[in-house]
């Protein structure tokens, strides 16, 4: 009735445009990060950390930065609404150090055998600390995007 009723801290404006956004880019964000636990399951003992053990060639990491182009610049570049830039910038900084872990240690294992990987690989291991920190602040910021749209 009244268009400046906020509900959750949204108009109803508001509200359509974060469901429309959410529509637009959760796919996105779902399968992106199903390709990176698939990556980290062929090249992770762990899960966690980057092996040349378990990927000597790099090909795992290509294979991952192949699957996630398209997805990836289709998330970083659909403009966000206001309400959930914390969550899109959150994201597109998880992907960008993602990528560049891939990366560094796609290079790491070309050049192994005529130098030294383990300060590439060390690169590629911290930017995966830093994809992680980046996917749990946008994952906070989705959670608290997603109980605003549920507050009536």
């Amino acid at each position: 009735m009244f268009g400046f009723l906020r509900r959750g801290g949204l108009s109803e404006e508001q509200r359509v445009d974060v469901q429309e956004y959410l529509h637009d880019v959760k796919p996105l964000f779902e399968t992106l990060n199903n390709e990176y636990q698939n990556w980290l399951v062929e090249g992770s003992p762990d899960g966690k950390t980057l092996s040349l053990e378990m990927d000597p060639d790099g090909q795992h990491a290509a294979v991952y930065l192949y699957r996630v182009g398209s997805d990836a610049i289709e998330f970083v570049q659909h403009p966000p609404v206001r309400s959930a830039e914390k969550y899109h910038e959150g994201f597109s900084l998880c992907l960008e150090a993602r990528a560049a872990a891939a990366a560094a240690f796609k290079e790491a294992a070309d050049y192994a055998a005529s130098r030294d990987p383990s300060g590439r690989v060390a690169e590629a291991n911290r930017k995966l600390v830093e994809a992680e920190h980046q996917r749990a602040r946008a994952n906070e910021a989705l959670q608290d995007l997603e109980e605003r749209l549920g507050r009536r």
